[in-house]
């Protein structure tokens, strides 16, 4: 069983990898009849195009599917890992501990990227990044509305410093931190 919840695990992060490449290769218009890219559209389209159905999704010009995809998948494996390590060690395996286990941890992960986001949106800020640069649009589309509600909660600063991006990253530090002891 342990071997087969293995096995498992190498399959999803394979699938993860695939998913990951196809974003990747999204951004730089590659040749449509390159087998890669054709392998990678028919092993990644089902997936997505589900998550697109039957999801609803924020309309902006981010395709948010590929994330969504890639936290269940991470979800899943997380939930197999803790499951297999229960295995091996003789305990009692619990799925509703496990899959809590895996929630929390898929949650911590979702927070993390957003702080690096969140971070990488400040440093844009301190230069003159070219406002049609799709990665520029994309960190502005998703960090706007965060830092929109909480620049509204905060008076202006002197000197026009904005310091929203701080107290996001603190909340999403308070609320790891939260997530890690609710785990442990």
């Amino acid at each position: 069983m342990i071997g087969l919840l293995t096995l498992l695990h190498y399959a999803i992060w394979l699938y993860m990898a695939a998913v990951l490449v196809r974003v990747l290769l999204s951004w730089v218009n590659p040749d449509p009849w390159n087998p890669l890219v054709r392998f990678l559209r028919r092993a990644t389209d089902p997936a997505l195009y589900f998550i697109r159905r039957n999801i609803p999704l924020p309309r902006s010009s981010v395709d948010v599917s590929p994330i969504i995809l890639l936290m269940a998948l991470a979800l899943i494996d997380t939930f197999i890992m803790k499951t297999a390590a229960d295995l091996s060690l003789n305990l009692p395996v619990s799925v509703t501990r496990n899959l809590l286990y895996a929630f929390v941890v898929a949650l911590q992960s979702i927070l993390r990227i957003y702080m690096i986001i969140v971070i990488i949106r400040a440093v844009i800020s301190w230069v003159s990044p070219d406002p049609y640069n799709v990665l520029v649009r994309a960190v502005y589309e998703l960090t706007e509305p965060v830092l929109y509600r909480v620049r509204k909660l905060l008076p202006v600063a002197g000197g026009g410093f904005d310091f929203s991006p701080v107290i996001v990253i603190m909340v999403i530090y308070a609320a790891s931190s939260l997530l890690a002891k609710l785990v442990y």
